[in-house]
């Protein structure tokens, strides 16, 4: 018997966005290896909660071409989360969507008297950790909410003026006069332990772990400069520095590792050290701070890092056991580890470099855009769509 044949007509719709959009630059590494499976996922090109323009997540192949738009109405789409079932994200400063399978959006979650931004990650009671402003507040980017994925209430679970509230009163009076002040500016957030949770915050330049999240929230430790932290009543919190490195400055995307071939209370963290030193909330000299050296300021720079931070909590250290030389990028950008390769994405300079275990390139890609690539992750979309 014959096998019969079908032809398959698919009418695509015309592109959204920007026309710069269909083909990145991809020039291939040293690295023998080939890059991972998955889509290259371009996350945030608008850069203010209270923006109104329409924005776009792109999904790249490993060639470089766009092969889809996901249209989300304003600011950015900070990160996709999934479980079994469902693909979470933000559609604006104003809300999360929960998609399903085939696409269709089955739930919006709104913050209610609240903007996200930033990030947001699984709870462990069912809810999405939720990284946020108070609308109307006379500070921002210091709030933590709890998201009921049940339901959507939204629960302010914790408020960083409690946790530090000397510090906050110690800013020079005025630092946020003509605006929310922004004296935190917590980026990332990931979850140790169910109750536990570790913060990055620029602004201060300091990694925090903050326990008992669901309960009576207490910082355990900060990892940061003595000198900024000086006299501040916070100081004794600071894990002791073990070796000779210049400290992260303005990081982002701090990510939590485990392995078997550490001993009880020790772990990885790594994350994107932007090298630029910035402190809008007071005048603090970082040139005169021992703990750094080779930063630049703002926008312009010649290198950014990788880096990946060995913490023992017994101890109360923490010592640099890898670092690795990017394209600079003094805002924004993102790490992600793909099974035994690295991606490394410069928002501010649209560039993203996935490595191998070796850390010698396989690719680097560069795009365009209005202002950056907040994030680049790659995903397999496994379960979703077509996949």
């Amino acid at each position: 018997m014959q096998a019969r044949k079908k032809l398959l007509l698919l009418c695509l719709s015309a592109l959204l966005g920007s026309e710069d959009n269909i083909q990145l630059d991809v020039t291939d590494g040293d690295s023998s290896f080939s890059p991972a499976d998955g889509l290259y996922t371009m996350l945030g090109n608008r850069t203010d909660e209270d923006n109104e323009q329409v924005d776009f997540i792109l999904l790249y192949d490993n060639d470089g071409t766009l092969r889809s738009e996901i249209l989300i109405k304003s600011y950015r789409a900070c990160s996709i989360l999934f479980d079994s079932n469902f693909m979470y994200y933000s559609t604006s400063a104003d809300e999360i969507a929960v998609m399903n399978r085939t696409g269709r959006i089955v739930d919006l979650y709104s913050m209610g008297d609240y903007q996200l931004h930033h990030d947001y990650i699984f709870g462990s009671e069912n809810d999405l950790f939720v990284l946020a402003s108070r609308e109307g507040g006379e500070t921002e980017e210091d709030i933590i909410l709890s998201v009921d994925r049940s339901d959507g209430t939204v629960t302010e679970l914790i408020d960083l003026a409690d946790l530090f509230g000397s510090y906050l009163k110690s800013l020079p009076a005025g630092s946020g006069e003509d605006e929310p002040l922004d004296w935190m500016h917590i980026n990332s957030i990931r979850l140790i332990d169910d109750d536990s949770i570790i913060i990055s915050s620029r602004e201060t330049s300091t990694i925090i772990k903050i326990d008992d999240i669901y309960g009576e929230p207490t910082v355990d430790y900060m990892i940061g400069s003595e000198q900024f932290w000086a006299e501040s009543g916070y100081d004794s919190l600071l894990l002791e520095q073990t070796g000779d490195f210049s400290l992260h400055v303005g990081q982002h995307c701090v990510e939590y590792e485990t392995s078997d071939t550490l001993a009880d209370g020790q772990y990885y963290l790594y994350f994107y050290n932007n090298n630029n030193a910035v402190c809008s909330s007071r005048d603090y000299d970082y040139s005169a701070d021992a703990s750094y050296s080779g930063t630049y300021s703002g926008t312009e720079g010649e290198t950014s890092y990788y880096y990946k931070y060995l913490v023992d909590e017994n101890a109360r250290t923490f010592e640099l056991v890898e670092q690795i030389p990017v394209t600079y990028s003094g805002y924004v950008s993102s790490v992600q580890k793909l099974g035994s390769s690295l991606l490394i994405d410069s928002g501010s300079a649209f560039t993203a470099v996935e490595l191998d275990d070796s850390n010698t390139p396989i690719q680097t890609l560069v795009g365009t855009g209005d202002t950056w690539w907040y994030r680049v992750f790659k995903y397999d979309y496994s379960g979703f769509w077509f996949a």
